[in-house]
């Protein structure tokens, strides 16, 4: 069931970090479409939180999973 989890969580990862690149930040730019965010800096701020969340998700149940 981990192995589960760390899998869809290594997909997100790769997900929301490939299209960042310094000219053009696809998924920023569609954050900023839904309309949850008030400005560019708040969907950003979400942005980067939520990708170093999963990193460090992703590396904990890498660790669990290589003691178990």
């Amino acid at each position: 069931m981990l192995q589960i989890i760390q899998t869809i969580i290594g997909l997100l990862i790769i997900l929301l970090v490939v299209p960042q690149t310094p000219t053009e930040n696809v998924v920023l730019r569609k954050f900023l479409e839904t309309g949850l965010f008030t400005n560019y800096s708040e969907a950003k701020y979400f942005l980067t939180i939520s990708t170093w969340i999963l990193i460090c998700s992703f590396l904990a149940l890498t660790f669990v999973l290589n003691i178990i």
